[in-house]
């Protein structure tokens, strides 16, 4: 146990990180739950759409993969402070691996495959709290910790990559049923792994005040501070917008004369470009280079969605997405601004209702945006989703005084 001592007094390396044989236990076992639940939502996506052929209930499988996160997150701290963590991990991992395996029975009505999804959506942001309050009685504070919260946040983008390209290579061999059985699977061998290779930690000491009053209270309070807000509003309308093809994606390949699999593979290219702008913008790029940055970049993610009035075939519209993800560069910079705008008493709230807004945000937009595709062309819906997002980066733009 000295090599994380020293880790904590140095700057460690991420090979330093995955050789706390713990976390590596914890990454192994998230990287393998999220590439399944990413081919899981695939599959349901093109289940759904091939029984209904319905755009909107088609974009309802990611809605509600997005929408549960602030009902679901509200309780995430009471939950990390009054249960053991190996157990709430593991427990959530099998109740999930339960319910997707529910979803593979053949004759279940579309409404109870999306109220199932809705339940798994609902553990999701426990099991994400859960795991994030027990990093740092994981890793040792300082530069392995970070590292190691960033080989998480990593992961999740890759497991994006990977599972849409999984997913669309499964749909051509395989079922979607068959594509969520292995879901299931993934999420009992997570349990699987988590149990074998973590730690027994006795629960903190819970809060005896209510938490749902708490929670409220510092919700009301970081939406009343204006700069937080402007931010906040910022970051969550961006990306609302900026879902509109992934939303639409069954329904676009189909008419473009594509499988539905293929959805799969245009899924693909946000992402792609979403992690190459987070790699190039967060290591190669100076603080103040970063903020200069949010407004042109914000602004791109929108200049290639524009081109989907003219029904690209599927190379090029992956490769549209690709070159959009790349505006989402400007994060990093407005990270910083909203750390900054932060009061310290306010900062862990405010990263709470952060993360929890985006999802549920982001959940909306696919919600909206698939029901636009229901009665409106997709040639029509994506571009004006794009004018959209032009219009809130005008509007929400960070004052010139905090860009330098």
């Amino acid at each position: 146990m000295s090599q994380p001592g020293r880790m904590g007094s140095g700057t460690a390396r991420y090979r330093d990180v995955l050789g706390i044989g713990e976390f590596r236990w914890l990454f192994a076992a998230h990287l393998i739950s999220m590439l399944g639940d990413v081919v899981a939502v695939v599959a349901l996506t093109v289940l759904v759409y091939q029984r209904t052929r319905s755009a909107a209930l088609a974009a309802s499988v990611f809605a509600l993969a997005f929408v549960p996160y602030p009902f679901g997150g509200s309780v995430a701290g009471a939950v990390a402070d009054r249960f053991p963590a190996r157990r709430v991990l593991v427990v959530c991992n099998l109740i999930s691996a339960a319910v997707v395996a529910v979803m593979t029975l053949p004759g279940l009505p579309i409404a109870g495959l999306l109220g199932l999804l809705f339940t798994v959506s609902l553990i999701a942001p426990v099991f994400g709290g859960v795991r994030a309050a027990s990093l740092p009685d994981i890793l040792p504070a300082g530069s392995p910790y970070v590292l190691g919260r960033s080989l998480i946040r990593m992961v999740s983008q890759s497991a994006q990559v990977a599972g849409y390209a999984i997913g669309g290579l499964l749909l051509s061999a395989t079922t979607p049923r068959q594509a969520l059985a292995l879901d299931a699977g993934s999420f009992a061998i997570s349990a699987g792994m988590l149990q074998l290779g973590t730690h027994h930690r006795p629960a903190r000491t819970g809060p005896t005040k209510s938490m749902a009053r708490d929670s409220l209270a510092g919700l009301h309070a970081v939406l009343s501070h204006p700069q937080l807000r402007r931010v906040l509003w910022f970051s969550w309308l961006i990306p609302a917008c900026a879902v509109a093809p992934e939303a639409l994606a069954t329904p676009y390949v189909t008419q473009i004369g594509q499988p539905a699999h293929t959805a799969g593979y245009l899924l693909c290219g946000l992402p792609i470009g979403t992690l190459t702008a987070d790699l190039i913008a967060g290591r190669l790029l100076s603080r103040r280079s970063q903020r200069r940055l949010i407004l042109p970049a914000a602004t791109l993610i929108f200049v290639p969605l524009l081109a989907f009035a003219v029904r690209p075939d599927l190379p090029i519209a992956i490769a549209l997405l690709f070159a959009s993800g790349l505006g989402f560069s400007y994060t990093p910079g407005l990270d910083s601004l909203f750390i900054d705008a932060a009061p310290l008493p306010l900062r862990n709230q405010a990263l709470a209702t952060s993360g929890a807004g985006l999802m549920f945000v982001q959940g909306i937009g696919f919600m909206m945006w698939g029901l636009a595709g229901q009665y409106g062309p997709l040639t029509a819906v994506i571009p004006a989703a794009a004018a959209a997002g032009v219009l809130t980066v005008a509007v929400l733009r960070p004052r010139t005084s905090d860009l330098t």
